[in-house]
């Protein structure tokens, strides 16, 4: 057997992963997405098939259905925007995939209040002039940037009720609500990129992933696919060699 073809062998060797075949490899990590003062975690389901004498296939999907039951718990009755003038509040959130879609609908709590300022760069928020319970919806895709798959809306409506309506185009307030949630939950999302890390015994593989998006897990499950491919050199054979050698399930150096 050609070495590149004994490759993903020796991966399931070191990881105790499932062999399907001598030219394919598949094994589970549980991993870790850090989302400012806590960790919420997740699935890396990895591939690795032989695919040249110097290069291997990598597909990686990341099962999120934990963060999906996890994330609307923990955003419930939080502001997405709190200013002067201002103040959103999420009161619900239900995330859902579709094939290759991400939907997001729930309720908001939109308050206006009078804002006064009081200096150069002070201002005092005065009384409430009015609250507004709306329905949010929207879609997210993922962006490949730098090995990382980061969420990003597509778009967002927000729909009042009827007998406030009217008022709210009046003056705009639904527009602008909108722009300010857009700008303030891209903010998160590019402050919270999925970048799966390999365990110790593969960091030195590091592949290289070129494509990527959402990808549905059972029924609505939340999911992200990565594809890519990792060039192997002479140091990173030696080093698989070495993890064996090290865990004596090879012979070490004479």
């Amino acid at each position: 057997m050609r070495l590149w073809l004994l490759i993903p062998v020796l991966l399931a060797v070191v990881l105790d992963a499932r062999a399907p075949s001598a030219q394919q490899v598949n094994f589970v990590i549980d991993a870790k997405l850090p989302v400012r003062d806590t960790e919420l975690p997740y699935t890396l389901d990895l591939n690795l098939t032989a695919a040249a004498p110097t290069r291997i296939g990598v597909g990686a999907l990341l099962d999120l259905r934990e963060i999906q039951k996890t994330v609307p718990e923990q955003l419930a009755d939080n502001a997405i925007i709190d200013n002067c003038g201002l103040q959103v509040r999420l009161d619900d959130l239900n995330l859902k995939a579709e094939n290759d879609a991400i939907g997001l609908d729930g309720d908001v709590t939109i308050t206006i209040f009078e804002c006064s300022r009081t200096g150069e760069r002070d201002f005092h928020r005065g009384e409430q002039k009015r609250a507004i319970l709306a329905n949010m919806s929207t879609e997210a895709t993922v962006e490949l940037r730098d090995n990382c798959a980061y969420f990003k809306l597509i778009d967002l409506t927000l729909t009042a009720p009827e007998a406030q309506r009217e008022q709210l185009l009046q003056d705009d307030t639904l527009e602008s609500v909108k722009e300010l949630t857009l700008a303030a939950v891209d903010l998160v999302l590019n402050e919270t990129p999925l970048c799966p890390e390999l365990p110790a015994e593969l960091a030195s593989l590091d592949p290289v992933y070129d494509k990527g998006g959402p990808r549905e897990i059972g029924e609505g499950g939340l999911g992200v696919f990565l594809d890519g491919s990792v060039d192997f050199s002479p140091s990173t054979i030696l080093d698989i060699l070495t993890v064996l050698q090290q865990q004596e399930l090879i012979p070490g150096p004479p």
